[in-house]
């Protein structure tokens, strides 16, 4: 009455092949074998160096000098966002890291004085602004790149006094 089953069991421990299906599921499947519209033009691929340098959406010249680095805000990928500071670079001896200090003044409410205060910052420094130490450079805030790096720098004012 039952029907005996033929097929041979599958030896335990292989595994499957399972049929990969890109980013985006079915969808981009159908997209990526769907012929371009009519009349569309080719996009070449943008590079930077093609390019130039891109807007970051704050008013701070571009640098003239092109530059190839990932995390670099004007020719690479890395979006800036947050606080902005300026400071003195006092040492750039790490690769494509400089360390930059930023004086201020603290109000003490109690002597009604204020105190100077520094704090270091460890900031991304793209080949294209060349920082030097005793340079003036203007840093903003980015997603971190490093354990002690998210900031980075996006202007260099020269030498400060």
């Amino acid at each position: 009455m039952a029907e005996e089953r033929t097929a041979e069991p599958k030896p335990k421990g292989v595994a499957r092949k399972v049929p990969s299906v890109p980013k985006g599921g079915p969808a981009a499947v159908a997209a990526a074998s769907r012929p371009p519209p009519v009349g569309a033009k080719p996009t070449p691929a943008k590079t930077a160096q093609a390019v130039g340098p891109r807007d970051i959406g704050i008013e701070v010249p571009k640098p003239a000098k092109a530059c190839g680095d990932v995390h670099c805000p004007f020719h690479g990928t890395l979006p800036v966002r947050g606080q902005t500071f300026e400071g003195r670079v006092v040492s750039t001896r790490m690769q494509r890291t400089a360390v930059v200090e930023r004086d201020y003044l603290r109000y003490i409410r109690k002597y009604e004085r204020y105190e100077k205060r520094t704090k270091r910052f460890h900031v991304h420094s793209p080949p294209c602004l060349e920082l030097k130490e005793g340079d003036w450079a203007v840093l903003m805030e980015c997603r971190p790149i490093a354990k002690t790096v998210a900031f980075v720098a996006i202007q260099n004012k020269g030498v400060a006094t």
